[in-house]
């Protein structure tokens, strides 16, 4: 190739253009905005609504004011709020939090620190609930809502993890399905139980599913089944739907149970996909209340 007298190697072409693919690719990562900050994205977008304002980086503060002196959100939904809002206005606005917007954003968070918001500042979240009374709920459910709930308890996968598996992940020879933790970004054997496998082979036997499906899929209005790949609200109502409870609450069962019945918390991360240990033990064991009872029963 020839170019203003100069010789352009081909192969050095081929390098600018695989590079400058990739250079965009990269951006077009970097202006993703993850599905998990819509909601969030949402609530502000309808905010500016209802108030006729612009979304401008005065009515962003005003929102995240409000949050706090009228919502009432706890400090945890706040800061995922922050964090999402951020997203939004960098990929849509091109505008980065400076100085100035970090300083507001700071006074803003020191409201929680006022005396009647420190209840807001508590980190509850969702329960374990029994377990015996759980099983009984899903040992009536039918075939396909039978498998995925037990999947859900023994591997306890938080809900992006749920609507990711696909059938061609689980070995189930060897009692294992392979989850992809986002959060890690990395893959991850999780262990299952012998009945859960074999609800998962009755499932895949009576809906004919294929390797390539995804493991909840979903039901069409006339009953036919799609392997195709669901939201992860869909995943949380049909879940509810089923037992009454949410992923998280099936979540914190298993670690409660694991707990209970004498794991350690590496054996317990192993299980759950756990990075730290320090958030294991800080949001997830508990101790139970029967068990206080059970140390403070002095009139035996």
């Amino acid at each position: 190739m020839i170019k203003n007298g100069n010789v352009v190697f081909t192969r050095d072409f081929e390098n600018r253009k695989r590079h400058a693919e990739q250079e965009q690719k990269l951006k077009e990562v970097e202006k993703r905005i993850p599905p998990g900050y819509r909601s969030e994205i949402r609530m502000y977008q309808k905010y500016c609504k209802e108030t006729r304002q612009l979304e401008t980086i005065e009515s962003l503060m005003d929102f995240l004011f409000v949050s706090i002196t009228e919502e009432a959100v706890k400090k945890n939904t706040w800061e995922k709020r922050v964090v999402a809002l951020r997203k939004y206005f960098s990929v849509t606005y091109d505008i980065s939090f400076d100085e100035e917007i970090r300083k507001t954003v700071a006074n803003i968070r020191k409201l929680y620190q006022e005396d009647d918001r420190k209840r807001l500042k508590k980190e509850t979240g969702k329960l374990p609930v029994d377990l015996d009374e759980l099983l009984n709920i899903i040992d009536i459910l039918d075939t396909r809502a039978k498998a995925i709930c037990l999947v859900n308890l023994d591997t306890a996968n938080r809900p992006n993890e749920m609507v990711n598996l696909k059938i061609q992940d689980f070995q189930l020879d060897g009692r294992i399905v392979n989850v992809f933790l986002q959060k890690q970004d990395k893959w991850h054997n999780k262990r299952l139980q012998p009945g859960t496998v074999r609800a998962v082979q009755e499932y895949i036997k009576e809906y004919g599913l294929q390797p390539q499906d995804y493991f909840i899929g979903r039901r069409s209005k006339g009953g036919n089944f799609e392997g195709v790949k669901i939201s992860e609200t869909a995943y949380r109502k049909q879940l509810k739907k089923w037992t009454g409870y949410t992923p998280y609450n099936f979540r914190k069962t298993m670690v409660a149970f694991m707990h209970s019945a004498g794991a350690d918390l590496s054996t317990i991360a192993k299980q759950t996909g756990h990075r730290s240990l320090e958030t294991l033990d800080k949001h997830y064991l508990n101790v139970a209340d029967a068990t206080v009872d059970k140390f403070m029963d002095y009139k035996k």
